[in-house]
């Protein structure tokens, strides 16, 4: 007699629970594939601040990524349509100018965040005003990835 409740209460217990599992598996990001920049003291070694920092897009000057805040780790969204892209770097009256060379590959997340671009960092080149050395630490610019890439030197 017990038997058809029991089977009622799984059937209703499995209903229930079905739209919970059909939710968004997955939070879109807003700072899909963005280059990650830790600021290094070239004297010390160890992690560093630049006071008074903007910076911007070489190709796109109008648009500040950064402007006059004093920073320690770095965000720099690469170029979907280049596979190089530029970032002017003033801290204090100095300016330096850094360039990646980068491969992009396009990736579909979901059907609510559609598609983003991976990258994979192949150069650096920059200019030396303050930046004494620039290392690539993980080459792969994945969307959702914490990882630190790139680690600039600062004199």
């Amino acid at each position: 007699m017990l038997r058809p409740f029991k089977f009622l209460f799984i059937i209703l217990f499995v209903a229930m629970m079905l739209p919970a599992s059909c939710t968004q598996d997955q939070i879109c990001l807003s700072n899909q594939s963005a280059v990650q920049v830790e600021l290094v003291s070239f004297h010390t070694n160890r992690d560093t601040t630049l006071a008074g920092t903007t910076i911007f897009g070489l190709d796109r000057s109008s648009e500040r990524i950064y402007d006059s805040i004093s920073v320690s780790r770095l965000f720099l969204p690469l170029s979907f349509s280049s596979d190089t892209t530029a970032f002017v770097i003033s801290s204090d009256n100095y300016l330096d100018t850094i360039w990646f060379r980068h491969q992009s590959e396009m990736e579909y997340i979901s059907r609510e965040c559609g598609f983003t671009f991976n990258f994979e960092l192949d150069t650096i080149w920059f200019t030396n005003t303050f930046i004494d050395s620039v290392s690539i630490i993980y080459p792969l610019v994945n969307y959702g990835e914490d990882f630190q890439n790139v680690q600039i030197y600062i004199y």
